[in-house]
């Protein structure tokens, strides 16, 4: 019997992993579809996680030192930027080139 694919994430606090269960790599376009819904629902985890840490009263340079990113970043749209510059480097790894 074969199992749907899936992503689980396991652990707490700095000890998250990532875990692909079910059958991965017979059908890549279905196994991209299931990965993009997960990337999806964390970006949203993540937007409502940052929208509490604002409504808290935590600044920008905050957020962004939580989020690995430097301090000196003082606005949303720097942020931002510098979270897509960062998917883009680690996509840019992983990617190859035709």
């Amino acid at each position: 019997m074969t199992r749907t694919q899936a992503l689980r994430l396991r652990g707490r606090g700095d000890r998250i992993r990532l875990y692909h269960t079910g059958t991965w790599n017979h059908a890549p376009l279905d196994d991209l579809a299931v990965t993009c819904r997960t990337t999806t629902a964390v970006d949203k985890a993540l937007a409502e996680a940052i929208s509490a840490a604002r409504r808290a009263g935590h600044s920008w340079p905050e957020i962004a030192s939580v989020l690995g990113l430097s301090p000196t970043l003082s606005t949303w749209d720097e942020i931002a930027t510098e979270l897509a510059a960062t998917r883009r480097h680690i996509w840019d790894r992983r990617t190859p080139r035709d």
